[in-house]
Parts: C-alpha cells; sequence; structure tokens
C-alpha cells in the first residue's frame, strides 16, 4: 500500500483499525451486523456468531463502540432494549470485509 505521499508506511489510523479487525471475532460480528442491515440485539449477535462467549462479545462490541464502527442505543422498555447498530464508518468497513469474503471465495474456486 502507497500513500499518497509515495510512502508503504501505514498511518497510525491504519494500524489502529487493522489491529482491530485482527482481534479474534471482531470481523464475525461486524459482518454480522451488516447482515441483519446493520443493527441488532446482543442475542441476535450472539446466535449469528457461533462460538463466542457473552464476556468476549461484550467486550467486542465497547471495543468497536470506542473505535467509533460500532453505536449502541438503550431504549427504556421493560426489560431495556439495547441495540447495536454499525455507524457509517463501520458500515463501510463491513462493505469491504464482504469484498474480501468474496474474494477469498473465488480463490477456493
Amino acid at each position: 500500500m502507497t500513500a499518497s505521499n509515495g510512502s508503504t508506511q501505514l498511518t497510525r489510523a491504519e494500524s489502529d483499525l487493522l489491529q482491530a479487525l485482527s482481534t479474534r471475532w471482531t470481523m464475525h460480528i461486524l459482518l454480522a451486523l451488516h447482515a441483519f442491515d446493520g443493527s441488532g440485539r446482543f442475542g441476535e449477535i450472539h446466535a449469528a456468531v457461533s462460538g463466542i462467549s457473552n464476556r468476549v462479545l461484550s467486550s467486542r462490541l465497547a471495543d468497536l463502540e470506542s473505535r467509533g464502527l460500532v453505536s449502541r442505543n438503550v431504549t427504556a422498555t421493560r426489560p431495556v432494549t439495547i441495540t447495536y447498530r454499525l455507524t457509517s464508518l463501520g458500515r463501510q468497513v463491513a462493505i469491504a470485509l464482504t469484498s474480501l469474503r468474496e474474494v477469498a471465495e473465488n480463490l477456493q474456486t
């Protein structure tokens, strides 16, 4: 990858994003939310990401929220409803991941 200045070095933002995406389960969560048209509740995400524990899912969602890829919406109902939604940046990343998934599938054929 060559930046506009000719450098092949990753920017801090690029490096941080790649590190976040390389954390186990993160890409699965983003793809699951993308499959749910950008938003889903904790239980839906948990069911879609087979094998992830509740604790790890909570941690990854909090990390994605802190990075601006996911937003958390709390609705004061009984019981409280919490919905996780891809931000516009998160949607861009999820679209890129979907494209990478398609490339990987084509490589296998």
